[in-house]
């Protein structure tokens, strides 16, 4: 079969089978739940209208956001539950990153190289629970900066640099593949400084087209202030040292990658004896791109790293030096096609998920609705709502929170209290006047302003604490006023 043929009809089973693997979770059943849950939060309500930073606070960049509501606005048109919907799309995409990887490597690896690489994807648990939870953006940031990588392999320089700037829309670190591939353009022989005006404006196109909706709806200064300002104190407050950032990463190996750890010995045999032949039918690398794009967010990752969801952008170079080494390390002993297919059923093994309540959540959608809702008993659809790190409940209950602070941890309470002119007592006074009936409080929100907090509530409604998954550890502290 000729090459490309093969290449195509790989592709096709490697997505067939990515969505196989998925569909085995019962995805349509599993609840919302956390960080994901105020992504899916945002992408049900940015297809009603809600305008990101002005109407709801976000450090990051949206375009996460903006593709979990193409896929509610579709789930609604055909009369798909909008959030089931939105995690369809970002399953589909997880699905189409391994496929991605796949025709990255196979620009400058072997068939069977690239293949078990696109299996090893399947076998990072983050990228696998990222896929399963909902409208994660680094789902989008990885499928677009894959996307960009591989049209710079290809020589298409404009559009490497649009997937590019689509990439650093969904999560500023997005960056570092859009270097990869402009680095990938300059070793291929792009020249010229017209075509590289051309191409960096190419890069600004989604950008550019962000900035001018968020202005045409009043959110520009907004925009700037949480998604750059912001950051500059969130980056020096939370920054580690760097044998702390080396040990959250470590950590993070230790606890997520336990598998991969286990044949990373294996593969980095495969590497250190292919290095020892010197025939050409060995001479194979990693593509340019990625490696660049695996050492420049490794560089950010000293800059700020906090926990499991920011190791996903070294998903695509941890699969390929997985699956590229294996296979290494079986071709120097066996046929390639033998080599690919030990290499292959090894890595499949390997995607048997742990017993972990990540995977396998204690309750289901349904039953977490139920909860959720009954929560809401009593409640008018004119009363309003305010909920602190709590987007389950209005997910399952249609409702839009009461205030535009979806968490008030990690400094945001500070932000909060410093952009309103009375500080956070001016945050109170504005609660006293909506008098939201029912206030909900969850997670990791401490310090001098809860503090205040908790004595303005007291005073104003009545406490009761309960516990819902995933609020189980910390469980939730519901507010009702009293009337």
């Amino acid at each position: 079969m000729p090459s490309r043929r093969t290449d195509f009809f790989l592709s096709a089973a490697i997505f067939v089978a990515g969505c196989a693997y998925f569909a085995a979770f019962s995805p349509w059943t599993r609840p919302v739940l956390l960080d994901a849950a105020t992504w899916d939060y945002m992408a049900l309500q940015v297809a009603q209208g809600l305008v990101p930073y002005r109407d709801i606070f976000l450090h990051k960049t949206p375009g996460g956001a903006f593709v979990g509501a193409a896929g509610a606005m579709a789930g609604s048109l055909l009369g798909i539950e909008p959030v089931l919907a939105a995690h369809a799309l970002f399953l589909a995409l997880g699905a189409l990153g391994p496929v991605l990887l796949y025709r990255l490597c196979r620009k400058s690896m072997p068939r069977g190289a690239a293949l078990a690489s696109a299996v090893a994807l399947l076998t990072f648990n983050e990228w696998v629970i990222a896929a399963l939870q909902g409208c994660l953006p680094k789902i989008v940031t990885i499928v677009f900066g894959l996307a960009s990588m591989l049209a710079a392999e290809n020589g298409s320089a404009l559009a490497a640099s649009l997937w590019g700037g689509c990439s650093v829309l969904c999560w500023q670190p997005g960056l570092a593949f859009l270097v990869g591939a402009w680095v990938s353009l300059l070793r291929g022989g792009e020249r010229g400084l017209l075509r590289w005006i051309a191409i960096g404006a190419t890069s600004l196109l989604p950008s550019v087209l962000l900035l001018s909706w968020l202005a045409a709806h009043g959110a520009l200064r907004d925009f700037f202030e949480q998604a750059v300002m912001f950051n500059f104190t969130y980056i020096h407050e939370k920054a580690r040292p760097v044998f702390g950032t080396v040990r959250a990463l470590v950590r993070t190996a230790g606890i997520w990658n336990d598998v991969e750890l286990l044949l990373a010995p294996a593969a980095l045999a495969g590497f250190a004896l292919r290095s020892l032949r010197r025939d050409e039918a060995t001479q194979w690398r990693f593509p340019l791109s990625m490696s660049v794009s695996a050492a420049i967010y490794l560089a950010m990752t000293f800059v700020s790293y906090q926990s499991w969801p920011d190791a996903m952008l070294f998903a695509p170079m941890v699969a390929a030096l997985l699956g590229a080494g294996l296979f290494a390390l079986l071709s120097t002993l066996l046929v390639p096609a033998a080599a690919t297919s030990i290499a292959v059923i090894v890595l499949v093994l390997a995607t048997i998920p742990n017993d972990r309540p990540t995977f396998h959540p204690p309750v289901d959608f349904a039953t977490q609705r139920v909860q959720f809702r009954s929560l809401a008993d009593g409640l008018t659809p004119a009363d309003s709502v305010v909920a602190v790190s709590v987007p389950e409940f209005f997910i399952h209950t249609g409702r839009r929170n009461g205030w535009k602070w979806p968490y008030l941890w990690f400094g945001v309470d500070d932000f909060a209290s410093d952009h309103h002119e009375n500080g956070f007592q001016g945050i109170l006074d504005d609660l006293d006047r909506d008098k939201p009936a029912l206030i909900l409080v969850a997670r990791l929100w401490a310090g001098p302003q809860r503090v205040l907090f908790e004595k303005w509530a007291a005073a104003r409604y009545d406490l009761r604490v309960v516990r819902l998954y995933p609020h189980t550890r910390k469980p939730l502290r519901v507010y009702r006023l009293r009337r």
